[in-house]
């Protein structure tokens, strides 16, 4: 279960006996890879198309929600929800418990599979009944139905995006989509997007992997380079500009070993090098019960305890980071309530930077009431032989107040820090 099944390639015609052989071919992958890795683990394939293990319908009750989209030959049933021993299944437990530290209670959070067929091959069978690319593109299309679904919730929920393997490709796919990229509301609605072995991987985006958002792993684990010439197996997708933000802004986080070709393959897409040489990749990293592409997951069988411990660090690293950018987002879509803070001068002018070189919004003529969005330090004030430099930020009246004139400490406690 735990392996990328083996992928038709794209853009190939398949004629007669040639799309027989591909097919046989792509079987034998599927079930050896099928029986090296579930080894006596129960099973978790449900039937697609047809009925689903039990998944209540989405809803808008709780305010954050992990959307998991599983790998190729993954699926789930009513005992294992989130798969078996499976990826998906180590990095949701890695993001809730970021969650929790970041003050979010299990009782707040949703864990939802992407229902999806995550299959290989135009056959019937555990690996079908899809071709690969149609499988991913019905993977596109649900989600980006789910995340409308969440972003027209009044209660305005907050998504956290895990995907893994084709599942990585299917949110990669799905957020580039004009009607989530360029849809304002859409796009608020995904806090973070946390990607593992993306098949669609593109190293050579600028402002990234540069600052570990796209984490190359060597495979001991430790930091490794991101190839530029080196990407996704079957495709080339850089990652939308709101979604990327530039050294560390983004809501964006990729893991990919330098041994995985799934994600790191020599060759690009659809040329004659990587026709000659994909399916072989592929097999060298997906096939075994340890081959690299799974080596993500804490959870193997046959998984040494080191490669357990250090599968887990780089997950807890990645989901600290992936939920400190949620939480960041959610803030956006749900602003911090105002601080009522009292005025004890008069004639204070309200400024349009945390300066008294701006220019005045406004002036507040005598003593009163009013709202602190956040805070942040400005330029030094001295007045009554006091001196501060922490400037308020008024939304009401769209300006900056010294906080010298503010009832209170110096740094107001409460409010949050201005970013």
């Amino acid at each position: 279960m735990m392996t990328e099944a083996a992928i038709k390639p794209r853009n190939r015609r398949d004629e007669g006996g040639r799309r027989r052989l591909w097919a046989l071919v792509l079987s034998l992958l599927s079930v050896s890879a099928l029986a090296m890795n579930l080894g006596t683990a129960p099973t978790a394939h449900a039937q697609y198309p047809g009925p689903n293990p039990p998944q209540a319908p989405a809803d808008c009750a709780k305010p954050w929600v992990i959307l998991s989209a599983y790998g190729t030959g993954e699926s789930t049933d009513d005992g294992h929800p989130n798969g078996t021993v499976g990826v998906n299944s180590t990095y949701i437990t890695v993001l809730k418990n970021s969650l929790s530290k970041a003050g979010v209670t299990a009782d707040d959070i949703t864990v939802r599979n992407l229902y999806y067929p995550a299959s290989a091959v135009d056959l019937p069978g555990a690996y079908g009944p899809d071709d690969y690319w149609t499988s991913m593109g019905k993977g596109r299309d649900k989600l980006v139905e789910e995340i409308a679904f969440y972003a027209s919730c009044s209660t305005r929920p907050t998504l956290i995006l895990l995907g893994y393997s084709q599942g990585a490709q299917v949110i990669k796919n799905a957020i580039a989509q004009e009607s989530i990229k360029g849809n304002t509301t859409n796009s608020d609605e995904v806090g973070a997007i946390v990607n593992i072995g993306d098949a669609s991987r593109y190293n050579g985006q600028i402002g990234m992997a540069q600052d570990g958002q796209m984490l190359t792993l060597n495979p001991d684990y430790s930091d490794g380079e991101a190839d530029v010439t080196r990407g996704g197996l079957l495709q080339r997708l850089a990652v939308p500009a709101v979604f990327a933000g530039f050294l560390g802004d983004g809501r964006y986080f990729d893991v990919c070993r330098t041994d995985d070709a799934v994600c790191n393959e020599q060759a690009t897409p659809d040329t004659d090098e990587w026709r000659d040489r994909w399916l072989g990749d592929f097999a060298d990293s997906a096939i075994g019960s340890n081959a690299p592409h799974v080596m993500y997951r804490n959870n193997g069988l046959d998984q040494s305890p080191e490669d357990k411990v250090k599968a887990s660090a780089v997950a807890a690293q990645v989901a600290d980071r992936a939920v400190s950018a949620a939480v960041a987002q959610r803030n956006v879509v749900h602003p911090p309530p105002d601080t009522p803070e009292h005025v004890w001068a008069t004639n204070v002018n309200v400024r349009a930077e945390a300066t008294t070189e701006s220019g005045i919004v406004t002036v507040i003529p005598a003593p009163t009431t009013v709202y602190v969005r956040c805070q942040k330090h400005g330029q030094s004030v001295t007045y009554g032989g006091i001196t501060n430099d922490a400037w308020s930020y008024l939304p009401q009246q769209q300006g900056w107040i010294s906080n010298i004139f503010l009832s209170g400490p110096a740094w107001m406690p409460g409010v949050p820090e201005c970013h």
